[in-house]
């Protein structure tokens, strides 16, 4: 029974955020169906003309300092641009944001992941350096897991650039497009659309949590190490290497 119990949880603390976000949205459009539309979304773009999409991106670019989440903003794309158009700019937006995330995590080191994650780092680390496109990759589509978080972790932990930002904008090709779509219908008044899109982006989490769950499990089950102690971490940084656990 407790074990049930613990299940729900689980899974109300993973819908919670998605069901607030397209609640919101939703509750926009009925109150204020002229705001919420596209045509008038559109009209208060004009003011930056073909630089809307740039300034879109660039946003995005930055999300990851913001905290603010990104489908909800991938949401607000579908509004303003459509959902092709918000597809390749949140793509593109991701890409970079990633990029971004990754190098200011290999510039700051292992020290603030260690201090974030804990004992778990270790594992996280270990996971990362050996699995780099598919510890992004299953970050991405499991909502279990933080994929800011988890990126950063396998910047710090030496990942590889490519697989690991690759990892992440392949991971989130098909939340992006459902989200835009969503987002689309949404500003369009098309209830149809705007019903299928919210199933599809349910569907999709769901499948995350199925297909990532071995992943999450093994993290989450890793026996706890202790950490490089403040001496270790300068002495080792000195020669190159910084320890992800104490000897």
């Amino acid at each position: 029974m407790a074990s049930g119990g613990s299940a729900v949880k689980t899974w109300l603390r993973i819908l919670a955020p998605m069901v607030v976000s397209i609640g919101g949205l939703v509750m926009l459009r009925l109150l204020g169906p002229d705001f919420i539309d596209q045509r008038t979304i559109r009209e208060l773009l004009l003011p930056l003309g073909d630089y809307a999409p740039v300034a879109y991106v660039g946003f995005l670019a930055i999300r990851p300092l913001t905290l603010l989440p990104g489908q909800v903003l991938t949401a607000v794309g579908g509004m303003m641009f459509g959902t092709l158009a918000a597809t390749l700019y949140s793509l593109t937006g991701s890409f970079l944001s990633a990029t971004l995330l990754y190098f200011l995590a290999r510039k700051l080191g292992t020290r603030p992941m260690q201090r974030l994650a804990g004992r778990k780092y270790p594992a996280l680390a270990k996971a990362a350096r050996r699995h780099d496109f598919q510890f992004t990759f299953l970050a991405c589509i499991n909502p279990l897991c933080p994929t800011d978080i988890m990126l950063a972790a396998g910047a710090a932990s030496g990942a590889r650039f490519w697989p690991s930002v690759a990892g992440v904008v392949l991971g989130t090709i098909p939340g992006t497009f459902l989200t835009a779509q969503f987002g689309s219908g949404l500003a369009q008044g098309r209830t149809v659309m705007t019903a299928v899109s919210a199933a599809g982006m349910i569907i999709s989490l769901v499948l995350g949590v199925v297909f990532g769950r071995r992943f999450y499990k093994e993290i989450n089950e890793a026996p706890e190490e202790p950490l490089a102690t403040e001496p270790e971490i300068s002495n080792a940084a000195a020669g190159g290497k910084v320890p992800l656990t104490t000897p």
